[in-house]
């Protein structure tokens, strides 16, 4: 599509206006309860049709998810399909042509004493007719431990055959993971080969065919081609994990394969890695400072056209001028916000547009611009929408090993003259994770409630280059745990809330750094709050070892569990062995349902901890997931969240 000077022109000023009209009402500042932020966002996952007719997307309706349709420029929606398995969570949603969508939907499942996610991948039309779950006929009554290695993939679409895709899934006959051509509206399934070439991901090129292989033995990588389907397999290189670049294969095209791999810069960019030679022979694009985060596809999956990275927002980059040029022009049109490309039409001329800012929820607009129309489509918190809600300000400092740490603090609305408001110190979760400035529903939460909130991006979070992420490699309670008690002395120092009167709220390794700081700084904190968090490090590494993929990631990142020396180490720095030093009140959430952390890691810690005296709470939310992916569930983490605080932080 190209773009001539009046169209920039008139779409710049077209858009202006329309952001600045969902603007006009003034912000209100009313007391809002824990249901205007605690419910999941009303709208994700959106998505363009080919044709730019219609958008789909996951809606978060208070009976559970469902997929839903709207025409493209109405905010009128119908519903599509609703899965029927409890507490289904809906992952991603993808057209596979101008009618046909496939779901991608995952649930909890217990599984040898663990908790395993299965995935699964249903198709249907967008007016819900002939919905139907992708899956082998043969294998239907298939034996428990494969729902483990089940977990399907969708390796191409096909662009040229509107009927079937690429599927990989695990194959019992070939004991590997084998790829399927699948017809999208009768579930026959056809094996494309056999697998005997210890692969489990399979990559196809722009003409659907499957000529590149990545396995993967425990911490060795393989790597297989073929020319074409006409010529056999070959094993070209093998790789080490931790030992060398990372290498993350995008799309194939040809001999060459574009990488989303830390070479040469020690950051993540994309590379033109060729196959042959095994060799990295062109830089595609790299941002000077962060690592990139995605690759952006075309809309038919078959190209590249550009990358995403985050600052303190996230940002696209892209390589075609036309499509720079109109990045370009809605990012400047949406000056109040920052704002990326959701999605677009094949011909772009429809576009989905995700505006953010740090004190307003994030909003979708569509643009039409061969109509030259657009207009607002749907906010995430539409409850939230003009409420005055606090600013989110960026942070840097040095601390006295040196290290350059950034972060956010959130002070209240309305703080009058001189007033240090308490304090919340929200470690975030990974720790290769990451805090950003946009909006957050429970720092907002935390602020409406009156207190600051203070976020630091320890060392070894990841967006800032492999030094920083590889700094926190097995520092576990140590030097990534000391950054965030700089990160407070640094506060302390700039004298705007009490450091004195704070709490301590985090989740997932979150919730360890909270529960760690309970017994290294008992005077520190008055109250602390682990959700689905760690208390036996040496436990947690343990049951991750057991998974022959994820011992290489757990020996260099954790510890290793098979090591005494290693083992010490871990249990120095995990708080179910310190009870006895724990002053300060606990509050324990974690659900039933998580595979990322076992429940069992707050249930075992509740017990000792109770035992040893300590005023600890433990509520335990049945079907809960890691990340409380469902509306019941989050409600009452944010309720007794609310609670505990105002009675233990004034």
């Amino acid at each position: 599509m190209k773009f001539t000077f009046k169209k920039l022109l008139f779409l710049s000023l077209f858009i202006s206006v329309l952001s600045n009209n969902v603007n006009a009402t003034p912000a209100t500042s009313k007391s809002l309860t824990y249901q205007q932020f605690g419910h999941l966002p009303l709208i994700q996952y959106s998505t363009v049709s080919p044709d730019g007719q219609s958008i789909a997307a996951l809606y978060n309706a208070k009976d559970g998810p469902m997929v839903v349709l709207s025409a493209f420029g109405s905010s009128k929606i119908s519903g599509v399909a609703k899965l029927k398995k409890s507490k289904d969570r809906i992952d991603g949603i993808r057209w596979v042509n101008n009618e046909r969508l496939i779901i991608s939907a995952s649930y909890s499942k217990n599984f040898r004493g663990d908790r395993i996610r299965i995935n699964r991948l249903f198709a249907v039309n967008k007016d819900g007719s002939n919905f139907i779950l992708l899956q082998r006929r043969e294998v239907r009554k298939q034996p428990a431990w494969m729902d483990y290695v089940s977990s399907s993939r969708i390796v191409s679409q096909l662009t040229n055959d509107k009927e079937h895709v690429l599927i990989e899934l695990y194959d019992e006959k070939d004991r590997g993971w084998s790829v399927f051509k699948v017809n999208i509206y009768t579930n026959e399934f056809t094996k494309l080969f056999v697998n005997d070439f210890e692969v489990n991901r399979w990559y196809a090129n722009n003409k659907g065919e499957v000529v590149f292989g990545v396995g993967h033995d425990q911490d060795v990588t393989t790597i297989w081609y073929r020319k074409s389907t006409k010529d056999q397999w070959k094993k070209l290189h093998t790789r080490k994990a931790f030992h060398g670049e990372t290498f993350n294969p995008v799309i194939v095209k040809d001999d060459k394969v574009i990488v989303m791999s830390d070479y040469d810069l020690h950051r993540k960019a994309l590379w033109q890695y060729d196959i042959k030679s095994g060799e990295f022979d062109k830089l595609i694009y790299a941002h000077e400072k962060y690592d990139l985060q995605n690759a952006i596809l075309s809309p038919d999956g078959t190209e590249v056209i550009g990358a995403t990275y985050a600052d303190n927002f996230q940002k696209s980059h892209y390589f075609n001028v036309e499509d720079a040029t109109l990045n370009r022009i809605v990012k400047k049109s949406f000056k109040q916000y920052n704002t990326f490309i959701v999605d677009f039409s094949n011909d772009r001329k429809k576009v989905l547009v995700l505006a953010q800012r740090a004190d307003s929820p994030s909003k979708y607009f569509w643009l039409d611009l061969q109509k030259k129309t657009g207009g607002f489509w749907f906010s995430q918190y539409p409850d939230l929408e003009k409420q005055q809600l606090a600013k989110v300000q960026p942070f840097e400092f040095t601390n006295k090993a040196g290290v350059n740490l950034n972060g956010y603090l959130t002070l209240p609305v309305n703080l009058k003259k001189g007033e240090k408001p308490p304090l919340i110190v929200h470690p975030h979760g990974g720790p290769q994770g990451r805090d950003y400035q946009y909006f957050n529903p429970y720092v907002q939460y935390l602020t409406h409630l009156g207190y600051a909130v203070l976020q630091v991006n320890f060392r070894g979070s990841v967006g800032f280059g492999n030094n920083y992420e590889v700094a926190g490699y097995r520092q576990w309670g140590k030097l990534m745990q000391q950054d965030v008690y700089d990160a407070i002395d640094w506060l302390r120092d700039e004298n705007k809330v009490n450091v004195d009167n704070s709490c301590i709220v985090g989740a997932s390794y979150g919730g360890y750094v909270a529960l760690t700081a309970a017994f290294q700084k008992p005077e520190l904190f008055k109250c602390i709050v682990s959700i689905a968090g760690i208390a036996d490090l040496s436990a947690l590494a343990t049951g991750e070892y057991q998974y022959p993929t994820q011992r290489a990631f757990v020996r260099e990142t954790i510890g290793d569990p098979t090591n005494a020396d290693d083992i010490k180490m871990m249990e120095k720095v995990s708080a179910i062995n310190y009870v006895d030093e724990i002053t300060a009140p606990i509050l324990l959430i974690h659900g039933t349902n998580d595979t990322q952390v076992r429940y069992k890691q707050s249930v075992d810690f509740y017990k000792r901890a109770k035992k040893s005296g300590v005023d600890v709470n433990y509520v335990e939310l049945v079907r809960g997931t890691h990340y409380l992916d469902g509306n019941d569930n989050r409600l009452e983490a944010f309720k007794v969240l609310g609670d505990f605080l105002r009675k233990n932080l004034h």
